[in-house]
């Protein structure tokens, strides 16, 4: 236990260094994919709640509007769950437009409102994405037993905990 809250940060920030170096996040893509970190977090935030994303021409620019696409309300929801600027995760969403990752489509019920959703590449770039990073975290706890792994999963729950709970994408993963 710490004697004082600076300790308690120092801590924190040497506990930091040794997992981002651990797992790769430093490296300039996640799993030696064409994806950042961010980039691949966004994805996956995406894929989540594209069911949810609706756009709704007119509040949009023009080339947005020419085209039906207006990617703020999604940019909104992922930047506020991600503490990112939204503009930052709009260009996100434009680049995985640009490369097919993500498509609009008719809405239900209304011809002139547009859904926004993965695209078949987009899960097919999601699947590869979850596939390296379950490979990556099940080879760093590989060498652990059942018991070291049940108190390591533990631990990490406490953490989340601990710091304020865990995101919501992450809330049914808590049990």
């Amino acid at each position: 236990m710490p004697a004082n809250r600076s300790d308690l940060v120092s801590d924190l920030r040497c506990f930091n260094r040794f997992y981002t170096g651990l797992i790769g996040l430093l490296d300039e893509t996640l799993t030696h994919s064409a994806y950042t970190l961010t980039e691949a977090r966004v994805l996956f935030e995406f894929a989540r709640r594209s069911s949810h994303i609706a756009t709704t021409p007119g509040k949009a620019g023009f080339l947005a509007r020419a085209f039906q696409i207006d990617f703020g309300p999604a940019a909104s929801d992922i930047a506020r769950e991600l503490q990112l600027d939204p503009a930052y995760i709009t260009r996100i969403l434009r680049k995985f437009s640009a490369a097919g990752l993500i498509e609009t489509r008719a809405g239900p019920g209304s011809l002139h409102r547009r859904v926004l959703s993965l695209s078949t590449r987009g899960e097919v770039a999601l699947a590869a994405l979850q596939a390296a990073a379950d490979r990556d975290l099940a080879r760093l706890t590989a060498d652990l037993g059942d018991e070291e792994a049940a108190e390591l999963s533990g631990m990490l729950t406490r953490v989340r905990h601990l710091l304020g709970g865990a995101p919501a994408s992450e809330r049914n993963e808590i049990a």
